[in-house]
């Protein structure tokens, strides 16, 4: 006779050990995931353990030298996710009930916004919350989105083509700004347009399909190949870069030619001699907005990160609002 242990249905699983197999499914180590929480490895396992016991299923199993999650345990680190972050928001916000303001406000951007946007929420930080701390890293949307799935930061700067946006499960996306992209070509090829514009006259983007071309990061590369698609021709990339200014010093040297949006613009200041910037028509554009996880109490650090950017004047870039 086959005889199976029945799971204990109450009491199976507590906070502590959600967390502990959601920061496994993350770092995929038992010493990692004790360092992470402060915890010894014996501990973990311990925990891990009962979590089985009671369960009555593996959770892990050896995978050569490492460990990875059975099935059942994924199910449970996913889930615990969710429950984590709400608890978290939960604590957070009866922490703001009690007036605590200080601590870390954990972001992440792109870099054009690095050198726009985040110094101009330094400034009102400092004057509207000088006790919390500003924690900024630099990363391209795709790279800031896993971030925030994995509890690194507590919020994101990310842009959008024409709401081809992956957005994490469970996330929110907040509008915040649309900026134009833009044609940068050299002043000589700009020189041989027509009619009023930024900088000479509106472009066709097609006229441009016989010219080289310089991508930048794989978003905005995915936005110039779905641009030229539209406008019936398949760009021959020859330069590559997300570094704006050097996109621009190539464009202004001759021989490739670049979409760069406004606020990229914005963060070089000034262009660089032989370059100039030209308006498509069609006009094509992309949006800016606040993304972080949907938890039913929303976190101290989130409202703040809305708070501050909601009195930044987008104009001050190039930007409009996102509803306009």
């Amino acid at each position: 006779m086959n005889a199976t242990r029945p799971a204990d249905p109450l009491g199976s699983i507590d906070s502590t050990e959600l967390r502990i197999l959601h920061t496994l499914s993350v770092t995929g180590s038992l010493t990692a995931t004790a360092a992470t929480l402060g915890l010894s490895q014996p501990a973990v396992s311990q925990r891990i353990k009962r979590v089985e016991t009671r369960l009555a299923v593996p959770l892990i199993e050896r995978s050569g030298r490492g460990i990875r999650l059975t099935t059942a345990g994924n199910i449970l680190a996913e889930h615990g996710r969710t429950v984590v972050s709400e608890i978290d928001a939960a604590l957070a916000a009866i922490d703001d009930l009690r007036g605590e303001r200080a601590g870390t406000l954990r972001l992440v951007g792109f870099p054009s916004a690095s050198a726009t946007i985040v110094p101009a929420i330094m400034r009102r930080l400092a004057e509207e919350a000088p006790e919390v701390a500003l924690q900024y890293r630099e990363a391209e949307p795709p790279e800031a989105t896993e971030m925030l799935r994995d509890g690194e930061v507590d919020c994101a700067l990310i842009f959008d083509y024409e709401g081809a946006a992956e957005l994490p499960a469970g996330s929110a996306f907040l509008p915040l700004w649309r900026e134009e992209v833009h044609l940068v070509v050299s002043a000589a090829r700009a020189e041989g347009l027509a009619g009023p514009g930024v900088a000479g006259a509106p472009a066709v983007l097609g006229d441009f399909a016989a010219e080289h071309w310089i991508a930048g990061c794989e978003k905005c590369r995915g936005h110039l190949l779905a641009a030229a698609h539209d406008s019936g021709f398949e760009p021959e990339i020859i330069q590559e870069t997300d570094n704006v200014p050097a996109m621009l010093a190539m464009a202004a040297a001759g021989g490739a030619v670049a979409l760069v949006p406004g606020l990229g613009l914005a963060a070089a200041r000034t262009l660089p001699d032989g370059a100039a910037v030209v308006q498509l028509d069609p006009q094509r554009h992309r949006t800016i907005g606040l993304i972080s996880m949907a938890t039913a109490n929303e976190s101290p650090q989130v409202r703040l990160a809305k708070r501050l950017l909601a009195g930044l004047d987008g104009a001050t870039w190039g930007l409009a609002p996102a509803t306009e």
